[in-house]
């Protein structure tokens, strides 16, 4: 409340003798006359104002004219020295609340305070359901505008929209879809204070109106939102709401609309996007033109070949560049082939839960981190789009790469030979570690060739035979020799075993590992070793 007099003592006296605080109002200020008093009411904004019927320069007509230009439910009370009927006829015509004489008397000013309590309590209920009430109004008015499907009866429509403040030059549709910011924790109950924020930013601001409809939260703008800049710029406003919330947002906007009826297109479009929110490849805010820069990119993309096997191949070797290559192909086959977002997180789950086995078993040293490893592949179902799930995999894999160690520049045959070493029962062949390495096949093989002065696979076959010996030597049988050094016919381990050691598998084992002939295999130098059967 305000106190307007030009006498200090009856300021201060109506300041300490009334009990303001008990009868639920609080002196913001005090003013001399009726021109400081319109300064003071445009800084304090009062419920009440007390004053004075005579003062000085505008008396107290004057002044409650002036506050009802401004406030027409602001209360007013009048005082004065004289019982001045006319006086008092007149306040009241001004529609004040009250005319008290001086000295003023406590219950009676008491009494009055009283009342416009009680009056102001109940206008505000009045406005508070009024407000309610024309928003429920307002909100199932812009549902049945976005719900509506072919040609529904318009007559009405724009006048309805007219008396609701929606006739506008335009309109576009943004749908808001919130989730978990990563790292962060107790998302529940987070997600309304986060739609609580954005609704109150944009309608506070005047820039539109929020709205839910079918379980989707969303804001019909008041003007379009165009150009790259434009939605940057939305966006940055969008997550600096959001902040602290540990909740982030992903927005669609459907194109913009010039009238109510056509504010249906603009949902159903935006509605579109975010069914494909996980497949389009843009940051920030999805437009329909990033749908259309997916459904043009979209063609026929072979399906990768032993994924698990090329992945475990690269990382074995320490060769990190060939790994997001890989990924991205196979996830990009997915996608053009139909797969659904729940069937790509799944398939890369399976992958890499099947290829960390793989790698634990060949690599002891991973043992104390499969915790670490398994909680980082559960993660791969919180990735909200392609591109997230790409990179996440690519870090889950360079993590279990470090304490493999990489190779460096100019130790590619060096590693190749270690390489087939250990792993000699696999399918191995010289075009799949080529893209593993990198190389061009031919190119690769002709290294290979000077390196060690074998082709690639004589080099691989007797490799396999140096170790089919000492299986056999262990009392091995013949077609599980065959099986374990990566030979899938028995008759061709058979030829292969003959034709480098001069006899059969099972020969070899009757004579308890004394061969006829040694088995030439070429060192990293190029040069051939004879190398003992039973050595």
């Amino acid at each position: 409340m305000l106190i307007v007099d030009d006498e200090p003592k009856v300021r201060e006296g109506l300041k300490a003798i009334i009990p303001w605080e008990e009868c639920g109002f609080t002196v913001a200020g005090t003013a001399t006359n009726g021109f400081e008093a319109i300064e003071q009411y445009e800084k304090i904004k009062p419920e009440l104002v007390v004053a004075d019927i005579r003062m000085p320069g505008m008396d107290g007509l004057q002044l409650i004219q002036s506050l009802r230009e401004r406030d027409d439910r602001l209360h007013i009370l009048i005082l004065s020295g004289y019982a001045d009927f006319d006086y008092a006829k007149k306040a009241i015509s001004h529609r004040a609340d009250g005319y008290l004489l001086k000295p003023v008397d406590e219950e009676e000013m008491i009494s009055y305070l009283e009342k416009i309590r009680e009056d102001h309590k109940q206008a505000q209920e009045n406005k508070q359901w009024n407000d309610v009430s024309e928003k429920w109004t307002r909100d199932i008015f812009i549902q049945s505008l976005l719900t509506r499907t072919g040609e529904d009866e318009e007559n009405g429509m724009e006048a309805r929209a007219e008396s609701l403040g929606l006739i506008w030059k335009e309109y576009q549709v943004m749908l808001l879809h919130f989730h978990q910011r990563p790292g962060s924790a107790g998302y529940l109950g987070r997600h309304e204070d986060a739609e609580q924020r954005l609704n109150d930013y944009f309608e506070a601001s005047g820039r539109g109106l929020a709205f839910s409809v079918h379980f989707q939260t969303g804001i019909l703008l008041k003007s379009a939102v165009l150009g790259e800049q434009m939605r940057r710029q939305l966006y940055n406003e969008i997550m600096a709401v959001l902040e602290g919330t540990g909740v982030q947002a992903t927005v669609a906007l459907g194109p913009f609309v010039r009238t109510v009826y056509e504010i249906c297109h603009s949902y159903e479009a935006a509605r579109e996007l975010l069914k494909h929110e996980f497949f389009i490849d843009a940051d920030g805010v999805l437009t329909m033109d990033d749908l259309e820069t997916r459904q043009r990119g979209e063609k026929e993309i072979s399906k990768p070949e032993d994924l698990e096997g090329k992945l475990y191949y690269a990382m074995d070797i320490g060769n990190r560049t060939a790994l997001e290559p890989l990924i991205r192909s196979a996830g990009e086959w997915l996608k053009t082939s139909g797969a659904t977002e729940a069937d790509i997180k799944r398939y890369f789950a399976e992958l890499l839960s099947s290829l960390l086995a793989r790698l634990s078993a060949s690599h002891t040293i991973l043992g104390s981190c499969l915790k670490d490893y398994t909680d980082r592949i559960a993660l791969i179902y919180q990735q909200r789009s392609l591109r997230e799930l790409y990179r996440h995999i690519g870090e889950l894999l360079n993590l279990v790469m470090e304490p493999l160690g990489s190779r460096s520049q100019g130790q590619d045959i060096k590693a190749l030979l270690d390489f087939i070493q250990r792993n000699f029962g696999d399918n191995l062949k010289l075009e799949t570690l080529a893209g593993v390495f990198n190389y061009n096949t031919a190119y690769l093989g002709k290294m290979f060739k000077n390196a060690t002065g074998e082709y690639f696979n004589t080099y691989l076959d007797k490799v396999r035979i140096e170790h089919a010996k000492q299986y056999l030597q262990q009392g091995m049988k013949v077609y599980q020799v065959a099986e374990k050094v990566g030979y899938t016919n028995v008759d061709y381990f058979h030829s292969k075993f003959r034709k480098y050691v001069g006899m059969s598998p099972s020969s070899y084992r009757k004579n308890a590992g004394q061969p006829n002939e040694g088995v030439q295999t070429g060192g990293a130098d190029g040069a051939g070793e004879t190398e003992s059967a039973d050595a």
